[in-house]
């Protein structure tokens, strides 16, 4: 049963979290109480994959994302595949999840070249702090792409680009230049 009331107190205050950033655009932590215990809620963590790989051509491409009109904010922009932490999972359980519900691809068996380490920074737009994680196999995807298990709508288009097509594109999130710093590590 207290399961259960945890699972319905973390809903709420992800609504609540929701509806606060929207109208307040900030919140500070605050505790709540449940069967007597008291839970601090606080800011989100989230992560970001950089996917790369080589095409047919052995060029470097990256993959990316299109925000589609189901997402809170810059839609239409171009980003890496990104996502928010869910219960019992750690950082990198969380990337791989996102990226194949983003896109379809899986990278669960690729290795992860490096951790481009992470931004805690309390002035950035949404408080949250992000991981952000490499991802590269020599060998090109030949995946489909598949945004199905994303959430409604929040999933324009998926693509694989080269990375000298970066600055043809519009980002969110300082992605392009996050790209390029991941490239540098592996290209």
């Amino acid at each position: 049963m207290a399961g259960h009331k945890i699972l319905a107190l973390v809903i709420q205050v992800r609504i609540l979290t929701f509806q606060q950033f929207y109208m307040f655009k900030n919140m500070n932590n605050f505790p709540v109480i449940v069967d007597g215990r008291e839970y601090w809620i606080s800011r989100s963590i989230a992560t970001v994959g950089f996917v790369f790989s080589v095409n047919e051509k052995q060029e470097p491409i990256v993959l990316i994302t299109k925000r589609g009109k189901g997402t809170p904010n810059y839609q239409g922009y171009w980003c890496c595949p990104c996502g928010y932490l869910d219960y019992n999972e750690t950082v990198k359980e969380c990337c791989i999840r996102e990226i194949k519900e983003e896109t379809g691809v899986d990278v669960s068996y690729t290795l992860i070249e490096d951790n481009l380490g992470y931004n805690d920074d309390p002035d950035e737009t949404r408080q949250d702090v992000t991981f952000r994680f490499i991802f590269y196999s020599s060998t090109y995807f030949t995946q489909r792409f598949d945004t199905s298990n994303s959430e409604p709508d929040e999933v324009e288009e998926v693509k694989w680009i080269k990375l000298d097509e970066i600055n043809n594109y519009q980002f969110a999130f300082n992605h392009e230049n996050l790209i390029k710093e991941a490239a540098s590590k592996i290209f």
